[in-house]
């Protein structure tokens, strides 16, 4: 098992001791659905100061004077009788997750498996209430890189990932780039937004995090980075090829930052 650095030793031997590391699961051949929740509600813009490198020229030939439009969001993925849930939105007074969830008929306490792109607040944030855990059954699963890189962290934004690693050490599933989950799922490397940052495929459906915030620039320009992105170049390459990659197979893309519903399918 893959031991995961934390800055204390104490701290070290809880979790190393309670997270299971990932497995390849069987491949299941269920059919999918994917639902989008807005966990933001409304229209939201991100401005052109998000992402510095963009020249003037290039923004305003896309006609993007007001800003780039994005979502803050996450998704319900559901294989045959399986409900998925991928990343958690922010848990903010305004957030619509829990609402959306209960108008599925979906309560926190029978959901099982909780799929996290990365440990940014604005995907973590709804996994705690009050310190308490929102999903007391669900197994988190969390790229192994990405927990690493967080626990060794040690600056104050790092403190809300560590809240919800330790909150579900006892149900917490470490897994590597190239597993493929329950349902089917199967994990590929998108690093450079956070160090472990991992989209999620199945079948036709890909969800790709933070790998784009802004579609309407970096699906045609995904050279252009987010000032998000803790390591730039990582970012860009990683976008860059599963763009391709999603661009040569046809496949329908999902974003925590596009615009809902989606999908966005590249020519």
């Amino acid at each position: 098992m893959k031991k995961i650095l934390l800055t204390c030793a104490a701290c070290l031997a809880m979790l190393a001791s309670c997270a299971q590391k990932g497995e390849k699961a069987a491949a299941q051949t269920e059919p999918a659905t994917i639902t989008w929740i807005a966990d933001k509600p409304g229209t939201s813009l991100h401005p052109h100061s998000l992402f510095p490198g963009v020249p003037d020229s290039l923004w305003n030939a896309l006609g993007l004077q007001e800003g780039v439009p994005t979502s803050m969001s996450c998704f319900l993925l559901q294989v045959g009788e399986t409900n998925i849930l991928l990343d958690t939105g922010l848990g903010a007074p305004f957030s619509q997750l829990g609402a959306r969830l209960a108008d599925m008929g979906i309560a926190p306490e029978t959901l099982r498996l909780i799929y996290l792109t990365h440990l940014h607040p604005d995907h973590i944030g709804g996994l705690l209430k009050d310190g308490q855990r929102v999903f007391p059954n669900a197994t988190l699963y969390v790229n192994s890189v990405e927990a690493e890189a967080w626990q060794a962290m040690t600056d104050d934004a790092s403190r809300r990932a560590k809240s919800v690693l330790e909150a579900y050490r006892d149900h917490l599933h470490l897994f590597e780039a190239g597993d493929t989950l329950d349902g089917g799922i199967v994990t590929i490397e998108a690093y450079g937004h956070t160090p472990g940052h991992t989209v999620f495929q199945k079948d036709s459906i890909l969800v790709v995090g933070d790998l784009v915030h802004g579609g309407a620039l970096q699906l045609v320009h995904p050279e252009y980075n987010a000032a998000y992105d803790m390591d730039a170049e990582a970012a860009r390459q990683s976008r860059c090829r599963i763009l391709d990659y999603a661009r040569t197979h046809r496949l329908r893309i999902y974003g925590m930052h596009l615009p809902g519903p989606g999908p966005v399918v590249l020519e």
